[in-house]
């Protein structure tokens, strides 16, 4: 390892700030554009790691962290960007996204527009790993370069201060949890009441107390070690849906998913497959403006919540998409909205073999969403629309119009 003075020119899908040095690519976390810094430059391979030392000169991006844990000694993980500044955070997500279509689709795509709202306090979700210490228990983050270093965590700024509050009230009943030094817990709001998923244990025989110590929780599951998630407790009103149903980033989430149904609606499909379809908002939508949809989701809970609000003919099915996806076909229009991971080689091949007139695709990850589209021979993009779903963090959203290049 060698200290080494970098000129920061960008920042990579993942956060870091790049620079060269020697012949290297260098990624160094924690950096801004412009910035010229000290680091520790290690090699890895064909690329160097580095690790910033001292700011010598800030670039014009740079900004002063907000929260106290983002910075020495909790050095926290759950943001990497709250150094830079969000029109910088912004801008960075949009050249992110034409890089992808550049290296891995080999596409040229013109910077998309971005759209976002407030940059704090948009989370309604937060999880925490739990540990104990002797008589101590704590919940919070990793350090973003140690992921063993779980510091207690006071308060999350990009997270709903009733998602906070709630935590607060689970660790002030930490005693009545399962035993074991190592739990992982979420706290979701939805509709008015935090729910609370626990992962970890074998036993809860302290499960009633922790309730009577906790009386705003709408619900609690529970994931024991070596058994499959469970409902423990459940004090919610016959129609709100469960704990993988809430939104993070409400307000973005429901820009992104009226500008979908409005995407789709334009083109006046009568069918639609919907697929990755999670709880089925958009599927009902379309439905209830005469839209036939056939809604895919393996989540049988998800599916089953959709199942409840689908009017027929439109239905849900609980299945993975690549294995059902060649029988739904022919549809005038195909959304999809799959986990970063992007979708199975099999969908592109039968959305290829089989084609629809449109396809939406909803995307949480830039280089995911390239190689898909480059698996689709003979589409082009109509439009590509960025999305900040999760400001003071490098990812983005991105919603992709392609039609057959003859259209």
């Amino acid at each position: 390892m060698s200290t080494a003075s970098l000129e920061i020119a960008s920042i990579a899908s993942g956060g870091d700030g790049v620079a060269r040095h020697d012949g290297l690519v260098v990624f160094t976390p924690r950096t801004a554009p412009g910035d010229l810094v000290e680091a520790d430059v290690r090699v890895e391979g064909r690329v160097g790691r580095g690790t910033l030392e001292r700011v010598v000169r800030a670039g014009p991006g740079r900004v002063a962290p907000a929260c106290t844990h983002y910075a020495a000694p909790d050095r926290c993980g759950g943001c990497q960007w709250q150094h830079v500044s969000l029109g910088t955070q912004r801008a960075a997500k949009q050249q992110m996204v034409v890089d992808a279509f550049a290296r891995i689709a080999k596409r040229t795509v013109a910077l998309p527009e971005i759209l976002g709202g407030d940059g704090w306090r948009y989370r309604r979700a937060l999880t925490l790993a739990i540990r104990r210490e002797g008589t101590r228990t704590w919940a919070g983050l990793r350090a973003h370069d140690d992921p063993e270093a779980v510091f207690a965590l006071t308060d999350c700024l990009i997270t709903d201060e009733r998602v906070v509050a709630a935590w607060r009230a689970i660790l002030a009943a930490a005693v009545h949890l399962p035993a074991g030094e190592r739990l992982r817990g979420t706290v979701r709001w939805l509709e008015e009441r935090p729910l609370f998923v626990l992962e970890g244990g074998t036993e809860w025989p302290r499960l009633g107390a922790f309730l009577d110590a906790v009386p705003s929780l709408g619900a609690v599951w529970w994931h024991a070690e070596g058994r499959r998630r469970r409902i423990v407790a459940d004090r919610r009103p016959a129609e709100v849906p469960g704990a993988s149903f809430s939104q993070v980033n409400a307000e973005v989430s429901a820009r992104m998913q009226a500008d979908v149904v409005a995407a789709v609606l334009a083109h006046a499909p009568k069918t639609v497959i919907d697929c990755y379809s999670g709880g089925g908002d958009v599927a009902c939508a379309l439905a209830e403006r005469g839209v036939q949809v056939a809604a895919v989701e393996l989540d049988e809970e998800a599916t089953a919540w959709a199942a409840q609000r689908l009017p027929a003919p439109s239905r849900a099915i609980a299945a993975r998409v690549e294995d059902v996806i060649e029988r739904l076909l022919p549809s005038d229009l195909v959304i999809l909205n799959p986990p970063r991971a992007g979708v199975d080689a099999r969908v592109t091949a039968a959305l290829s073999s089989r084609p629809p007139k449109v396809i939406i695709y909803v995307s949480c990850d830039p280089a995911t969403l390239a190689r898909d589209v480059a698996r689709l021979a003979g589409w082009r993009i109509r439009n590509l629309t960025c999305y900040d779903m999760f400001p003071q963090t490098a990812h983005v959203e991105s919603v992709c119009e392609l039609v057959p290049e003859a259209a």
